[in-house]
């Protein structure tokens, strides 16, 4: 793998707490006010409370509302880390590795970097995973803990995990899937994310040439100001050979783009944002929805709903009961998981694939705290038999998908599973780029590549012949009989 050009000048502050400390010191923070920011915090921080004594040791090292104090910091992160808070963990390796307040020691920011990251904050699997490559010269576990993070959607790790694949550097190399993780990183506001993604475009590796959109991409690069300055001259350089190959009005149109543009972020479920207190025992992060594929209580969602979560909860009814993840495929965006008891019902595939224009039915739990907690379904058909940029592993379809959806079942008019929503549009993005709101796009990984995931892991599912049309109160009302609501919880 290159030599990445990636530092991490990243200190965490934990904000998911219900003490009124911590609330108002955040609110203090975001004003400005660093003075008040510290005096709402430092006596609970003094009490032991873990996610202060992490803001006050961010307020040191920043020297935000006190003077500058590295070694005082790094005593405020290890108090937070003794307690096991994941916020302090990743801070106090932050400390070791760059010699911030105490000695510098790789060993010791590897070891506090892991506890972090063993509790899946995406920053600690980032920076774990540049150590693996930069100390230890182990690019396969490297890429372990870039896909970890990659997965929960920070920028740096889809750029380190693209980059992996572009190089060949611990995994195969895959221009796709560099392209794939290149364009995420884009999206997510990383120049050097921007920069690649249009040297892609512009010779048509891993994404079919398409010179506006490379235009588009290094414009969008050079108006960032976190990209790095060692990339500017070729930025420039980007641009000046496209514009002699472009048409004025196409320039004109990307450069339009590139002004609107505003980083994106994946949907992955329903996040709380309530502030729900952050204890030592994992806590309610997300939600989405699964289906059974056999009765032995083998379940199917998608690995977006899963990755990165400390337990994963399903409900039956009025029960909560925990669910084990038993194999997951990112690239797939699948994942496996076992119920520790048999269920009466289980969805029967569709033996063949889905038609364009036909009918079809999602069930799910989408929005789950906001709109109803029971299940939801709506209808519409088939709109295509490819996914964005001519992705044959997914369906296009009409029928309206919200956060949460995820993982849930995509019905035929007779019942039977074609595929499994995984994602939406961007209804925002599309009409920055394009002034038109889009209209009921949405994704569903064909149940062929449901099928085969399960094959590999020894799991027979039923394929019935194609049975008589039903109504969608009928298809529903089987649905419900295997489709569950999941719970994410960290």
């Amino acid at each position: 793998m290159r030599k990445l050009a990636l530092a991490l000048f990243i200190l965490v502050i934990a904000t998911s707490s219900a003490s009124a400390g911590i609330r108002d010191a955040v609110e203090a923070y975001d004003k400005g006010d660093f003075a008040a920011a510290l005096a709402a915090c430092k006596s609970a921080a003094e009490q032991g409370d873990a996610n202060c004594q992490n803001f006050v040791g961010a307020l040191y090292a920043r020297g935000k509302g006190v003077p500058r104090d590295e070694a005082t910091a790094a005593k405020w992160f290890r108090r937070a880390a003794d307690q096991g808070d994941a916020y302090g963990e990743f801070n106090l390796g932050s400390a070791y590795e760059h010699g911030h307040g105490v000695p510098r020691s790789d060993t010791e920011a590897a070891k506090w970097y892991l506890a972090a990251a063993n509790q899946h904050l995406a920053e600690a699997q980032l920076a774990i995973g540049l150590m693996r490559l930069g100390v230890d010269h182990n690019e396969r576990d490297a890429v372990k803990w870039f896909r970890l993070a990659a997965h929960q959607g920070l920028p740096l790790a889809q750029f380190a995990l693209g980059a992996a694949y572009e190089s060949g550097g611990g995994v195969k190399k895959n221009d796709r899937q560099a392209a794939k993780w290149f364009l995420q990183s884009a999206e997510g506001g990383l120049g050097a994310g921007q920069l690649a993604v249009a040297r892609f475009y512009e010779r048509g590796v891993g994404l079919e040439q398409d010179l506006p959109e490379s235009y588009f991409w290094y414009t969008v690069a050079d108006k960032n100001p976190v990209t790095p300055e060692n990339a500017r001259k070729e930025i420039r350089e980007g641009l000046k050979r496209l514009a002699g190959k472009l048409a004025p009005k196409q320039i004109a149109e990307a450069e339009t783009a590139a002004r609107k543009f505003q980083p994106n972020e994946q949907i992955a479920g329903a996040k709380r944002t309530d502030g729900a207190a952050k204890t030592r025992g994992p806590q309610l992060y997300s939600t989405g929805s699964g289906f059974y594929v056999t009765t032995s209580g083998h379940l199917v969602s998608n690995n977006h709903v899963v990755a990165g979560c400390a337990e994963m909860r399903v409900t039956e009814g009025e029960k909560v009961v925990p669910v084990k993840v038993l194999a997951t495929d990112p690239e797939r965006d699948l994942a496996l998981l076992q119920l520790p008891h048999g269920v009466a019902a289980a969805v029967a595939f569709r033996d063949g694939p889905a038609k364009l224009g036909e009918n079809v039915v999602v069930m799910g739990f989408p929005l789950t705290g906001l709109v109803t907690s029971d299940a939801v379904v709506t209808t519409g058909i088939v709109s295509a038999l490819a996914g964005p940029r001519d992705d044959r592993h997914l369906l296009q379809i009409s029928a309206p998908v919200q956060p949460g959806n995820s993982g849930g079942p995509l019905l035929d008019g007779s019942g039977r599973l074609v595929g499994v929503v995984v994602a939406t549009l961007s209804k925002l993005k599309i009409a920055e780029l394009t002034g038109v709101i889009p209209q009921n796009i949405n994704f569903a990984i064909k149940a062929e590549d449901a099928r085969a995931f399960l094959k590999a892991h020894n799991v027979a599912v039923t394929s019935p012949p194609l049975g008589r049309e039903l109504t969608t109160a009928a298809i529903a009302d089987q649905a419900l009989k295997y489709t569950v609501r999941l719970e994410c919880w960290k």
